[in-house]
């Protein structure tokens, strides 16, 4: 097996190359023949000369294609004889030939055969007879997202697809999900396919493309679409094509964009002297001098001196000399983005040539954090003859991500704005105050002090080889390999926060992971008369290999070496792990259709995966969908104002591969004990053996309608679909002591979802003055809930898991606390007293069940969670003479969210600088915060804080840009040159006011802001 991954290797590295060179050496003039009749091809549309265009003599086989100057020579056998000219994209015409000797015809651009194509799977579909839920995002709206990762391009654009960014680090990856999660403890990452491979390394893997690089997105939404991918569709798929070259001249794009970004809402704090008055108050006495609870709101209550108050000298200072540090202000400085990207594209009417190269550089908001990439991208086609074509696709990526501190922005959030950052020789204080627990932030952006640096090698290729066997039936050889090696360099230095003045430690990480597909297509494309039959069969086998290594080090004798050569140092931790799997399929799919009205498909994947044991390790996913082409029928053609209208229904099982490699069998850990006194190490069995586990699966149904209203000026479509996972998702199930275990992983668990999605796309305004307008819309909507858990009550009821945080009937990711009602006043401390045993000043929380106490398991409730009511986008461009405007909405409304640093950066202790709130005290009776105590570590019933209507609305990107005319551009000898200005998240409308909703998981002190950022970009084109 070895040496046939090395030969493979070894094909997949040299084919672009031997490609390539069979590309320079083509001759791009094609030979001409005598003929009776000539003539040039253009588009009505601007002018330019069409290649490629097919000239046929109707009724006969008779024919050529014209070549990169538009121009044809063809042989006719008679006047009486008609032409008939195509091309993709191009409405067809025919021309009787006469008594002409010469025929140039302008050909009109075929709108709707443009957008009638979209990817499928193992093939393409015309968009009219698709029957499952799809949806697509073009080039166009790609690249007007100023972004090095192509998920944040699908934000807001397609329904039912949520993109969430996990942090504004450069390259930081996002989330992404796609009708809601369905896991409890799995990924419900989405399957990504590039060119016909997918991948195997997860979302992170995507941030290797450059997302000019892609031609189109489709996104499979519902289980008939994904059933094709068997035990990887479950969470949906993405399916993504890469730009390949055309017959005809060759052009050149140059694209050159700068931005400067800045941080979008930092936290608030307190400055010194909001921060010193918080310390005032909590440090009240009161008439007998005692402090804490007792003097809140007790009348004779006062503030002692600011000595008495201000322990610390450094904080009395500046208390005493009005200063005050904003820690933020001092680490943050606005970053840049540069990108810079040339393609060649063109071609003969044999050989196609794609090649792509770019260069993406981000530097962050905080200083030594950043982002680079360099891609290279070469895709060739080559039609050797009628029968055979050949092709390959080759993405080469290198990039590495300074990722910076961990810690340096909650050191800034926490250290006290009464601290001083430098001395009087302007040298870094390390510890801004003698308490010794927080550190100078600005310690860890000297450089060489804290480096997080990880690189990523990666390259991505395929090789195909297509036969025409007879008419319509087609094989196709499809080798795909995706090699990728990461690796990360981890230094403290000294004077760091995690060191605290101790010796330096280095760490060094890298994984090296290769995967193969190697996949054997075989179509049948056939049209009898009313029916149309399509047939699909598939052979598959994917295998993934992945090594890891890890070291750690401390007491470096020299910084400088960082994690260069640890044999210098103190070894303090090491590990490696290796892991290798395996997955055969056979899938079959029929698409049938009669009269063009009345549309079937169905397809059968059977996929085994050496992740499972003897008897578990085949399954098969089922797909099938049906749809009725309504505006075909008799009845609806006086109907003028409906231009289309399709009803469609399906029904898919998909699974989802949870089990790790080796999880069905038990497994040893390590165990260290004494043995006369010294640490002995030893083995024992960590986990159980379970060949009985099982793949995840989920079935859904599906119910759509497509429609198109006043010629399709107004169209769109409505989904409904309810996905449901039966009891087939890993959980762990306790068992008792006598097994020498504490729990075994089982198929238990289940989920349900149902919801809807509404996508809108109009033409409000099409001019003859060149007047464009146009308006898109789309908004997704659904419920999720756990049907099932692990547990069981005495009498076999479905008990909640409220460890995890999992409730039955309830998302996945609900919050479980108590109900914050205000804050207990001065006229309310008897009631407070009996109640919570509280003071004034303190967290008032509900009564539940109304017995008069507070306790955790009568008063906690389901308090909301994080799945949004709606969300969706709003996408509107206009164009007139050369300008375009165009400005972007994306929405998520109707959840919370879980703001951490509400409630950690808020314990109004004034140990810490605190968030800047209204807090309550005698003389600001407030219900939003409680008083300050100096005596406390944290805030009683403090969790309360931290929940929040998360929904915002923003103005995700607008755009300005003109382009030069003809007229212009003949001059200047180009064939496009467009300016433009963007603006991205300059607007952002929402409750929280704090710090930017938009986040993937909680939100804690340390994440780094979001940008807000202004672009100015050129494109040129010749």
């Amino acid at each position: 097996m070895n040496e046939i991954l090395s030969k493979c290797k070894r094909v997949l590295w040299c084919f672009p190359v031997g490609l390539a060179l069979v590309v320079i050496c083509s001759g791009q003039a094609i030979a001409r023949q005598d003929s009776t009749v000539s003539g040039t091809i253009t588009s009505v549309e601007d002018g330019s000369a069409l290649p490629g265009v097919n000239v046929i003599v109707k009724g006969t086989t008779t024919g050529t294609v014209t070549d990169i100057d538009g121009k044809y020579s063809l042989r006719v056998p008679s006047r009486d004889a008609v032409l008939v000219f195509s091309a993709i994209g191009f409405s067809t015409t025919e021309v009787t030939v006469g008594s002409q000797s010469q025929i140039s015809v302008g050909m009109e651009v075929d709108v709707k055969s443009l957008s009638e194509v979209v990817v499928v799977g193992y093939g393409t579909q015309d968009k009219r007879d698709v029957t499952a839920a799809i949806g697509s995002i073009e080039s166009d709206a790609i690249v007007r997202i100023p972004t090095s990762n192509a998920m944040e391009a699908m934000k807001g654009q397609i329904a039912g697809v949520d993109v969430l960014q996990n942090g504004g680090r450069p390259g930081q990856n996002s989330s992404i999900t796609i009708r809601g999660r369905r896991s409890l403890t799995a990924s419900n990452d989405p399957l990504f396919v590039v060119d016909g491979i997918p991948m195997t390394a997860g979302t992170n893997s995507i941030q290797d493309f450059n997302p000019s690089d892609i031609a189109s997105m489709e996104v499979l939404k519902d289980a008939a679409a994904t059933a094709i991918y068997g035990s990887r569709g479950s969470n949906g798929v993405v399916l993504i094509t890469t730009k390949r070259g055309k017959p005809g001249k060759t052009s050149v794009t140059y694209s050159s964009s700068y931005a400067v970004t800045q941080p979008f809402r930092t936290i608030p704090m307190m400055n010194g002297s909001e921060f010193a008055d918080l310390k005032r108050e909590g440090s009240r006495v009161d008439a007998t001098g005692r402090s804490g609870r007792a003097a809140w709101g007790d009348a004779g209550s006062s503030i002692p001196a600011d000595d008495a108050v201000f322990i610390d000298p450094v904080e009395l200072n500046s208390v005493q000399n009005g200063l005050s540090t904003d820690w933020q202000d001092l680490i943050y400085q606005n970053g840049s983005q540069m990108n810079q990207q040339v393609s060649v594209n063109g071609g003969t009417e044999k050989t196609q040539v794609s090649l792509a190269l770019s260069y993406f550089k981000e530097d962050g908001l905080i200083e030594g954090i950043d982002y680079r990439r360099y891609t290279a991208r070469i895709n060739v086609d080559h039609q050797i003859n009628k029968i055979f074509k050949v092709g390959v696709s080759s993405l080469f990526s290198n990039s590495t991500q300074n990722w910076g501190s961990g810690s340096v922005i909650s050191e800034a959030v926490n250290q006290t704005p009464l601290g001083l950052p430098y001395d009087d020789n302007g040298d870094l204080i390390f510890l801004p105050i003698s308490d010794g627990i927080r550190s100078n932030p600005l310690s860890e952006l000297v450089p060489g002090k804290r480096i997080d640096e990880r690189k990523i090698n990666r390259v991505f290729s395929s090789v195909y080889a297509e036969a025409q066997i007879l008419d319509g039936l087609k094989y196709k050889f499809l080798l795909g390999q995706d090699y990728q090696f990461w690796e990360r360099g981890l230094f403290e230095g000294q004077f760091t926060n995690p060191r605290k003045n101790g010796t330096p430690s280095a760490s060094l990480f890298n994984q090296q992971s290769f995967g193969y597909t190697l996949e054997n297509i075989l179509t049948y494309n056939k049209s009898f008369g009313d029916h149309d039959l399509g047939l699909t069969g598939l052979q598959s086998v994917a295998q993934q290999d992945s090594t890891q290594n890890g070291m750690s080090a401390i007491d470096l004798p020299y910084e400088t070496a960082e994690w260069y050569n640890l044999g210098l140092a103190t070894i303090s931790q090491y590990g490696t792990r290796y892991e290798q799997y395996r997955l055969l399929s056979y899938m079959g799919r029929v698409n049938y259709s009669f009269k063009g009205k009345y549309l079937f498909q169905a397809s059968m994947r059977w996929d085994g995966s050496s992740r499972l044991a003897d008897g578990n390790k085949w399954n098969a996913f089922p797909g099938v969908s049906a749809g009725w082409r309504i505006k075909d029928e008799a009845f609806m053609s006086g109907v003028r104002v409906v231009s289309d209208l399709k009803l469609r229904a399906s029904y898919g099982k998909v699974g989802n591969t949870a089990v790790s490699p080796y999880q069905t069998q038990g497994t040893l850990g390590q165990s260290i004990y004494d043995w006369n006194n010294v640490d002995a190490r030893g083995f024992q069995l960590s986990s159980i053996p379970n060949p009985d586990l099982s793949w995840e699966y989920s079935e859904t149904t599906n119910i759509g309608v497509d429609f198109g209203l006043f010629d399709n000026r107004l169209s769109g479509s409505f989904e409904y679909y309810r996905t449901s996972s039966g009891t087939s998702l890993l959980l762990r199930r306790a068992l008792p002591p006598t097994s020498g275990y504490a729990s075994i992983l089982q198929n238990i668990g289940g989920t349900q979802t149902n919801g809807f999605e509404i996508t809108l796309n109009s033409t409000i305004l099409d001019m003859s003055n060149g007047l464009r307008w146009t308006a898109d819309f789309n908004l997704g909507s659904y419920n999720e809930e756990i049907v099932d858990l692990a547990q069981r009550d005495a009498d076999g009821n479905k008990v909640d898991d409220v460890g995890n945080g999992w409730f039955i009937g309830q998302p996945i990711r609900s919050f479980y606390d108590y109900e914050k009602i205000g804050i207990w006043q001065v006229s309310e401390k008897d009631q407070a007293s009996a109640l919570m045993g509280a003071f004034p000043g303190e967290i008032k929380l509900k009564d539940q069940d109304g017995d008069g106490t507070i306790s955790p398991a009568n008063d906690r409730i389901i308090l909301g969670n994080d799945v949004p009511a709606a969300y969706g986008g709003l996408n509107t461009r206009v164009e007139f003479k050369g300008f375009d405007l165009s400005m972007f909405f994306y929405y998520r409304v109707g959840f919370l969210i879980q703001c951490d640093f509400c409630n950690g950066q808020a314990t109004m202790q004034a140990r810490y600088n605190n968030l800047a709130v209204d807090y309550w005290t005698v003389d600001n009776p407030t219900n939003d915060y409680p008083r300050p105590n100096i005596n406390q570590e944290n805030i009683s019933f403090g969790s309360t804080l931290r929940y929040t209507d998360g929904g915002y609305m923003k103005l995700r990107n607008i755009t300005l840009g003109y382009t030069l005319p003809n007229s212009v551009l003949d001059k200047l000898k180009f064939s496009t040159v467009r300016i433009y200005a963007t603006a991205q998240n300059p607007i952002v409308w929402s409750k929280f006011k704090q710090f930017d909703p938009e986040r993937g998981g909680n939100i804690g002190s340390g994440e780094m802001p979001s940008n807000q950022l202004f672009l100015g970009g050129l494109n040129i084109s010749f």
